[in-house]
């Protein structure tokens, strides 16, 4: 069966709470804030490096260069000879130029790996510092010119894996403390958010007891500079609650008993008329006839708006009882002088339909329901009482036109009657009543379409133990 209860939509996308939006805020901003401060120290240390390792392939360029130049010079001797008698670091490569030819200590590297604008430094007579990659290995390239020789050129090669190497594990390092830090923010962020919430969490829960009808409840004194106010508001809040609630139950009280005594005295002194009826006038039988309308109807209007102000104040006069859904709707059938034939059967026959209610406030909410249908809807079709996972419904359906779209929520507030309804009988209570029994009761009323034509009103309840009421076998 399909949930008719208002307001419950399936597939609602809920937002993140305060709580994590708190967490989260924090934990981006502690992120952000280290990813600068690691992106700042990565670049300096970067910068630091490259320029130390920079000046250590300078000065060990010269130092070969040198070396070179002095072998060259002191006889007539192969190039290669000169090249041969260096002691060379394993990561380092020495090419020279002369004559346009090209001599390397490697024999896997050749003078395309030299950069050109550090080549060109070099052919203007100046000595120039660049990087070139090597099999993707980063490496610092030296360039110094040889005057000495003819105009001969020297380059040094250096890979640099040990410097880039260092530089991963300072940006490995670099991020693991900016993703720590982003979860210190986080953690911080919940522990503050968290600290923030409860002084609401307090206000929630006791809201919600006062809610229930505990009006005895109170928040907690506090010490707390920020929260003395909230405190000290929140219980005058309530007091003054407390105080109004209680003004409104003695003055329906005290509405009861002034009207009533009249309604009383008039009642019986219109009984004591009608005893005697036959020695009246016609005009007189006529007159008392219209006043023994007007009482009724004036009975019926009092007794409304006095329930309406004791639902109104929480005023708990009744005690509330377990009973089946069926046996309560066959009950306000019988007392209206209604047919139970007029209560559908339904197929969970099987089911005992448990709900917890106030019998005479449940039974008037139904009464005032067929009679709707009666007055205004062409007659009562039928009740029918079915049930979801966790509700019981009642389905009470008329004969007559329906009621238009616009108006099926406006019909539910008090003294509302429809255009085409103000020359019949009623003060536009009864709906509205049923509408307060039924939250009263933790449930809802709605106006639909009946099936076979007019209007269907469904008034649902909580269903008691939905878990345990079937019947034993």
């Amino acid at each position: 069966m399909i949930d008719r209860r208002p307001g419950r939509t399936g597939g609602t996308r809920r937002g993140l709470g305060l709580r994590s939006t708190v967490a989260l805020s924090f934990a981006g901003g502690a992120f952000l804030l280290s990813a600068v401060l690691s992106l700042g120290t990565y670049l300096v240390a970067q910068g630091y490096l490259v320029s130390q390792r920079e000046l250590g392939a300078t000065g060990a360029a010269f130092v070969d260069a040198s070396y070179v130049r002095e072998g060259l010079l002191r006889g007539d001797r192969p190039v290669s000879d000169v090249l041969g008698e260096l002691s060379l670091p394993a990561d380092s490569t020495l090419f020279v130029e002369l004559d346009d030819e090209w001599y390397s200590t490697s024999l896997s590297l050749d003078s395309e790996v030299v950069p050109t604008e550090i080549a060109k430094l070099v052919d203007d007579g100046s000595a120039g510092v660049g990087w070139t990659s090597v099999d993707g290995v980063p490496s610092v390239v030296v360039g110094l010119p040889l005057p000495a020789l003819g105009g001969g050129s020297f380059y040094e090669l250096t890979e640099t894996a040990e410097l880039d190497r260092t530089l991963r594990t300072i940006a490995v390092v670099l991020f693991g403390f900016a993703a720590l830090t982003a979860l210190g923010g986080a953690g911080l962020g919940s522990r503050a958010a968290r600290r923030a919430l409860t002084p609401l969490d307090s206000i929630a829960g006791t809201a919600a007891r006062i809610a229930g009808g505990d009006l005895e409840t109170r928040l907690d004194r506090t010490h707390d500079p920020d929260l003395i106010t909230i405190v000290g508001s929140f219980n005058s809040m309530v007091d003054a609650l407390h105080e109004r609630i209680e003004r409104d139950a003695r003055f329906n009280a005290d509405v009861s008993h002034e009207l009533r005594s009249p309604l009383t005295t008039l009642t019986t002194s219109v009984q004591i008329l009608q005893r005697r009826r036959d020695e009246l006038t016609p005009v007189s039988r006529e007159a008392l006839d219209l006043a023994v309308a007007e009482l009724k109807r004036f009975r019926s209007v009092l007794e409304d708006l006095l329930e309406l102000g004791r639902l109104d104040a929480g005023v708990e006069l009744r005690e509330s009882a377990q009973v089946d859904a069926h046996e309560l709707v066959r009950q306000a059938l019988t007392a209206s002088g209604r047919s139970t034939d007029l209560l559908a059967p339904t197929s969970d026959d099987g089911r005992k339909l448990t709900v917890e209610v106030d019998k005479q406030q449940l039974n008037r909410a139904l009464v005032n329901l067929f009679e709707n249908a009666d007055l205004h809807g062409g007659g009562l079709v039928g009740v029918r009482v079915g049930s979801t996972d966790e509700s019981v419904i009642i389905d009470v359906d008329d004969h007559g036109p329906g009621v238009p779209k616009v108006d099926r929520k406006r019909m539910f507030e008090r003294f509302v009657r429809g255009g085409s309804r103000r020359s019949l009988p009623g003060a536009g209570l009864g709906l509205s009543l049923v509408a307060e029994t039924a939250r009263s009761h933790g449930g809802g009323v709605t106006c639909t379409d009946a099936p076979a034509g007019g209007a269907r009103f469904t008034l649902w309840l909580p269903l008691v133990d939905p878990e345990f009421s079937r019947r034993s076998p």
